[in-house]
């Protein structure tokens, strides 16, 4: 009986939301205590899963400064529990993303170069947009942050930090993140990085 007043739920918070999201394909599958600020500003491919207590924050207004954020989710993505996407531009998703609980990614950070004014009341500062290209898997816990573009066909694993650029068909790790390992297409194998 449970599972059926949940279902129901599910499907009435769906069909209430689907008219405030940016845009949306089908079946974006979305657990409970999912936040989305501003769902205007979010875009879900098809076949989207969300784990509970995810968080959508594009940030439209801070410090007396305006953005104009963009959250893009690619087709057949899986996100797990308690993963948060924040930006004040933008962060783009490519299609069949595997993200393990726990992931954070955001494209901006605090303000703190002025010295007599509290961190908070400063504006956010920016390295660019965060893009994770088609087919990769986020471990356990890893951060993604601004201006990073991680290639298709990459790992993060559990807990890195990733703070510059991955190359496609990369295993990344620790913080800063480093490449492990990469693909070789000449002898189909994964090859450690020393």
């Amino acid at each position: 009986m449970n599972s059926i007043i949940n279902r129901f739920l599910s499907n009435l918070k769906w069909l209430l939301l689907r008219r405030q999201l940016g845009s949306y394909k089908s079946k974006v599958y979305i657990s409970s205590k999912v936040t989305m600020k501003y769902p205007e500003c979010i875009h879900f491919g098809c076949n989207v899963g969300i784990g509970k207590m995810t968080c959508f924050l594009p940030v439209k207004q801070y410090a007396g400064v305006r953005y104009n954020p963009q959250i893009i989710i690619g087709d057949n993505c899986m996100i797990g529990i308690r993963n948060s996407f924040a930006c004040i531009d933008r962060i783009q998703i490519g299609n069949n993303v595997l993200f393990a609980g726990y992931v954070h990614i955001t494209d901006h950070s605090h303000g703190y170069e002025d010295v007599t004014r509290p961190i908070a009341l400063q504006t956010l500062i920016s390295k660019g947009i965060v893009v994770i290209e088609d087919d990769c898997w986020l471990g356990f816990g890893s951060e993604i942050l601004s201006g990073v573009h991680i290639g298709k066909h990459c790992i993060v694993a559990a807990r890195a930090v990733v703070t510059k650029d991955v190359p496609a068909y990369s295993i990344v790790a620790g913080n800063p993140a480093r490449i492990v390992k990469q693909y070789n297409f000449e002898n189909q194998q994964w090859e450690k990085k020393i």
